[in-house]
């Protein structure tokens, strides 16, 4: 190395321990005058929340892949925005291009600065007074919607927990949780609710009515009760137990297949151990008309709109969740519809 780049080398360490101790004077300063010396304050509790809003007319998919962060989405608000908690300056990135707004996280400390990019995310060394003062507190995401956003597509990957409440926005809602617990309160969409679990979790649904449910569990234990499915419902889970207290009193319209290998199957005056309970309520009319075609040729699909439908357009609608079905499969544990 040559001497230059020694001396500014020794030059640089100096100014930096030098920053750090008028930083730490500073910081006894602002406790000793009551001075706020962060951008981002803290409340009584020592939380602090950074706010930031987003166009809901433009937004119409909201991604987010998080560690151990508790999220939690609400509807009916008057604007559309975010709110961040505990997660200081550097440790995140929320950016939004054309119609997406995506949500990560930066736990390590090292992620304030990005050496190998020349990035540096942050204000100064405070920052990294800041973050040893949060580091250790519960980090929360509240999303607020407005009843009409545009937001088609909400997918959620967190270890923490999922909160859904009081949302009518017809948007697919997504969540993937590790051993986190889901709760959906008084929402409803003409789309789906999908969620995933590979870990332990409880699982709730409450004054729901969507398209489709879909719930894929490891260990999980879900509870329903007056949720309306219109197309279809579909639950696995490896090991747990499923309580499901139908709005309606019958299955009218589906077709049914509660399974239990090791368990017990209650519904109705049903009790079933260790097997399957099914019920034919369902007749698919364009697979008879279909069948007893002597045409050879495949039926016309028919738009009541008089509109052209793409049969490449109705590949996401058919996915692997049959149509007007109610499918509940529990490995170990029991299955009780009341």
């Amino acid at each position: 190395m040559k001497p230059t780049s020694v001396i500014f080398l020794i030059i640089s360490v100096l100014l930096a321990c030098v920053g750090v101790l008028l930083m730490v004077t500073a910081v006894n300063m602002a406790d000793t005058q009551g001075v706020a010396l962060f951008v981002q304050t803290g409340d009584s509790n020592n939380n602090y929340t950074n706010t930031q809003q987003f166009k809901g007319d433009e937004i119409k998919k909201i991604v987010l892949s998080l560690s151990d962060v508790d999220v939690n989405i609400y509807g009916g608000a008057d604007s559309n925005y975010v709110e961040l908690v505990n997660f200081p300056d550097g440790t995140y990135e929320l950016s939004s291009s054309k119609s997406t707004l995506q949500l990560n996280d930066n736990t390590a400390i090292s992620n304030i600065i990005d050496v190998d990019n020349l990035k540096i995310n942050f204000n100064g060394f405070r920052d990294y007074l800041h973050y040893f003062k949060y580091r250790d507190k519960d980090r929360t995401v509240n999303f607020f919607l407005t009843d009409d956003a545009a937001a088609i597509i909400f997918n959620v990957t967190t270890g923490g927990n999922v909160t859904l409440n009081d949302l009518s926005v017809n948007c697919d809602y997504k969540i993937k949780v590790s051993d986190g617990n889901v709760e959906v309160n008084n929402v409803k969409t003409d789309s789906s609710i999908i969620i995933d679990s590979t870990d332990d979790s409880n699982i709730d649904l409450n004054n729901v009515t969507v398209n489709e449910i879909e719930i894929n569990g490891a260990t999980a234990y879900a509870t329903l009760k007056r949720t309306t499915v219109v197309r279809a419902l579909y639950i696995k889970i490896l090991s747990g137990n499923v309580d499901y207290d139908r709005y309606e009193s019958d299955f009218t319209g589906f077709n049914v297949r509660f399974e239990t290998k090791s368990g017990i199957i209650n519904w109705g005056t049903e009790r079933i151990i260790n097997g399957v309970y099914t019920e034919e309520n369902y007749v698919d009319i364009s697979k008879i008309i279909e069948s007893e075609s002597q045409t050879g040729e495949e039926p016309a699909e028919e738009n009541p709109d008089g509109d052209e439908t793409s049969a490449a357009e109705d590949t996401d609608s058919a996915e692997a969740v049959e149509a007007y079905t109610v499918t509940i499969i529990v490995n170990e544990g029991n299955i009780t519809v009341y």
